[in-house]
């Protein structure tokens, strides 16, 4: 585990959920993905991350992937808070996936 993408991993968690569901993500067109369904996937493997100090399984690793890919198909339809949330996700999921590549390096 890398602490200082960890500890940027933590922040973002912490601001994520004290962050609201934004309104704009309920209307969000679901051909890339059910965004409900996808933030609640991501969110448990980010939770697991930070509740296991770091630790991150290959299937939790494959399932933020998937997400971030599904998210950054949904992004430009995104703006103001909606945009910012899933740029959160996605930000916390390549920080995971950068931690998991270089843990396994070593």
């Amino acid at each position: 585990m890398n602490k200082a993408i960890f500890d940027e991993v933590a922040v973002l968690w912490a601001e994520h959920l004290g962050a609201p569901w934004p309104d704009g993500l309920y209307w969000v067109d679901d051909r890339d993905g059910d965004m409900a369904e996808t933030d609640g996937a991501m969110a448990g493997c980010v939770s697991n991350y930070v509740k296991s100090r770091g630790a991150v399984s290959e299937e939790r690793s494959r399932i933020l992937k998937e997400g971030a890919r599904d998210l950054r198909r949904m992004l430009p339809r995104l703006r103001d808070e909606g945009a910012v949330y899933v740029r959160r996700l996605i930000r916390m999921a390549e920080l995971i996936d950068h931690d998991g590549r270089s843990a396994s390096q070593v």
